[in-house]
């Protein structure tokens, strides 16, 4: 399930480079996630699953959606305006570390010199995605803190879906994550005057990235409750690969040697921040 998750949302990514075209994400977000949120709960009603959350995680998953995955949406997809898809994703992969970091501190538990060492090559790697793109700048000063923001809301989110939403259904939590990310973004839009779709939202694009987002909503959250947080993390780090691929196919934006060196530099960080034990918990292997 988390192997699907990274493919399904670096397809997402590159379609919705497209789809937006530099402009505003907000309504492309909004039709994305409220298309998926009707297209799961049918799904979840098809199949004789709750149609609601499970009692005492309903204001966790309102939150997660809202605040949450609305928020970091806008975020990420507001960073690809000023920067190359493969050097944003990068930079937001640093959320692995982060993650690490707010779990040993809600555990008590004291870190492990290996976090330090994660930490300093996830940091080394955003620096030469940042600074070493020589005459051609790989991502604007907006577009770096656009990404990291992005890292950090998603960490957020990461943390608390895992420890507040365990027992509802994957397929139902999924449709009421994407109603309250389609909800927040509705917002966005009102509040920067951005109510405009873009020219590249062609129906067919609408349509594909809505389906695709929603098998990766749904891998994400079933993921999630199989083997936590951190070995989720793991896996997840194919995403940036796959981003950077299909970008140099499909958007003509090329791997260069910057954003080799410095990803590579921050996926090993992010896997040895996401292989430190930091749960009291046992997790299943995979």
């Amino acid at each position: 399930m988390s192997v699907s998750m990274a493919v399904l949302f670096a397809g997402v990514v590159i379609l919705g480079s497209k789809v937006q075209a530099g402009g505003p994400p907000f309504i492309t977000l909004a039709i994305r996630f409220g298309g998926q949120s009707v297209l799961l709960l049918g799904l979840a009603l098809a199949l004789g699953r709750p149609g609601l959350p499970a009692p005492g995680e309903r204001l966790a998953l309102a939150l997660a959606g809202t605040l949450g995955y609305g928020t970091e949406a806008a975020l990420y997809f507001s960073a690809l305006n000023h920067g190359s898809a493969a050097a944003v994703t990068l930079l937001f992969y640093t959320y692995p570390v982060w993650v690490m970091l707010v779990t040993i501190g809600l555990d008590r538990r004291a870190p492990s010199p290996a976090l330090f060492v994660a930490l300093a090559l996830a940091i080394a790697g955003s620096a030469v995605v940042v600074l070493g793109g020589g005459g051609e700048t790989e991502v604007e000063p907006l577009g770096i803190a656009l990404a990291l923001a992005t890292s950090l809301v998603y960490t957020a989110y990461l943390v608390s879906t895992d420890r507040h939403v365990r027992r509802t259904d994957p397929v139902t939590a999924a449709g009421w994550l994407g109603a309250g990310a389609a909800t927040s973004n509705l917002v966005f839009a009102v509040v920067a005057g951005a109510f405009i779709v873009p020219a590249g939202a062609t129906p067919w694009r609408l349509v594909t990235i809505t389906l695709i987002s929603a098998g990766a909503f749904a891998s994400m959250l079933a993921g999630l409750q199989r083997v936590g947080a951190v070995r989720n993390a793991i896996i997840g780090v194919m995403e940036p690969l796959t981003v950077a691929v299909l970008a140099a196919v499909f958007l003509d934006q090329p791997v260069t040697p910057t954003v080799v060196a410095g990803g590579l530099l921050i996926l090993v960080g992010a896997v040895i921040a996401s292989a430190v034990r930091t749960t009291r918990t046992a997790e299943p292997n995979v």
